[in-house]
């Protein structure tokens, strides 16, 4: 990096609160692709959806709104561009998924590599240069008086160096333009961008003609490859823990983080209540395998069978995840003298345990 990216990198991680200086970027983009903050589960491999990612920086909307408000009979297409009406097609961000008021106005912290390629920036594309944008953040005014005026609008984005100090960052001239310089340059890869057109793989992640060693690389398939499976057995694209799990490349026990109690009174099959007794989420699926049955019991509701031959029950959590303190009940229908000496085994992860 150049001298000046590598002030601009300087700003980027260190913090702007309590007089430290920086710019304090690091703190709702960090992770590999910088678009995370530092505590995100989801950085540290245990795989919760935060909504901490999603922040309200008073952006306004998008102009194709405008044609979904007009759809929806929203805005009086007469009054359009008076100033006694302004325009505002309420872009409500992750409260539209979500229907929770706490996310109004809120968007995702996208990736800063390859910003360069960007040409326009934030959700409204309002922006066309990554110094105007670094701009706008270090003035900290809101450019929507909406969403600028609703409850969720972010403090990190109006006074991140905290209270008592002025709005925004207070950066220099020549300290926007570093970090300015370090986002659009130093992150900038052109290998990126390169096609080359004799090259087999056409696509960024590999595709089928890949990973189809049975039809397009046989010998590779006479070695043992699998189809649909990197070569080296890891993931596809991100090799942390949620990842491997979420293609099925290994599972996570977490037995020991549950309680199973049997519910009583209950018939057409014995009932089980599973609860989250540990202090950290349990996510992805939730696998209940049972092991011990006689050879003449079947479990008629199972899921599938392990490569060690246990049934297991495939358990969809509600959100992805089991918070602690929370249960989830299960139902056996078991066929046959179980005996009541089978054990419970639980992973976390998808696909064939």
């Amino acid at each position: 990096m150049t001298p000046a990216q590598l002030r601009g990198a300087r700003l980027f991680f260190t913090p702007a609160a309590g007089g430290a200086g920086g710019a304090g970027c690091f703190g709702c983009h960090s992770g590999p692709m910088l678009n995370k903050q530092p505590n995100d589960p989801d950085v540290a491999g245990i795989g919760t959806f935060v909504e901490e990612n999603f922040f309200n920086v008073g952006i306004g909307d998008h102009p194709v709104q405008a044609l979904n408000a007009l759809a929806r009979g929203r805005l009086d297409p007469t009054k359009l561009g008076n100033d006694n009406f302004p325009y505002h097609a309420e872009d409500i961000g992750r409260q539209e998924i979500t229907h929770n008021p706490d996310g109004a106005f809120k968007f995702r912290a996208l990736t800063m590599r390859q910003l360069k390629d960007g040409r326009t920036f934030f959700h409204n594309g309002s922006f066309t240069k990554v110094r105007d944008a670094v701009e706008y953040f270090n003035a900290g005014v809101p450019q929507d008086p909406t969403a600028g005026a609703a409850p969720t609008l972010s403090t990190r984005f109006t006074n991140p160096r905290g209270p008592g100090y002025p709005r925004g960052l207070g950066l220099s001239g020549q300290q926007v333009d570093d970090l300015a310089d370090f986002l659009e340059n130093a992150l900038y890869d052109a290998a990126f961008v390169h096609h080359d057109p004799k090259s087999s793989t056409d696509t960024f992640q590999p595709n089928e003609h890949d990973l189809t060693y049975s039809k397009y690389h046989q010998d590779l398939a006479a070695l043992g490859a699998k189809d649909g499976f990197m070569l080296s057995g890891l993931a596809i694209d991100d090799n942390d823990p949620l990842a491997r799990r979420d293609e099925g490349l290994e599972f996570l026990n977490v037995t020991s983080q549950a309680t199973i109690t049997r519910l009583d009174g209950e018939h057409d099959g014995n009932a089980y209540r599973i609860t989250n007794a540990g202090s950290s989420v349990i996510d992805t699926h939730l696998l209940v395998i049972v092991s011990g049955l006689p050879s003449d019991a079947r479990l008629l509701n199972a899921s599938g069978t392990t490569s060690g031959g246990d049934p297991y029950l495939r358990l969809f959590l509600r959100d992805g995840v089991l918070n602690p303190s929370d249960s989830v009940d299960v139902r056996l229908r078991i066929a046959g003298d179980e005996g009541g000496r089978h054990t419970f085994k639980l992973l976390s992860g998808q696909g064939n345990p």
